[in-house]
């Protein structure tokens, strides 16, 4: 058993996470993604094997800036 709080829990996604793990995991992630205009059409989706960090790149986000909307509380 742990003394830490939920939420101190390691945030879940890195660069090698598929998309449609994260998808998968956190509900709010097709919203976190709009933000940065992807996932919405067929120009700026994704497959689902893609991960983030191909993702971040194919769409010209800074992959740091991706993994902490997507990790967010």
């Amino acid at each position: 058993m742990t003394d830490q709080p939920a939420s101190k829990a390691a945030k879940p996604f890195s660069p090698e996470t598929r998309m449609e793990d994260a998808v998968a995991a956190d509900p709010n992630v097709p919203v976190r993604l709009m933000r940065f205009h992807i996932g919405g059409c067929s120009l700026c989706g994704f497959e689902p094997a893609d991960t983030i960090a191909k993702v971040a790149d194919d769409n010209g986000v800074p992959l740091d800036r991706l993994l902490a909307a997507l990790n967010e509380p």
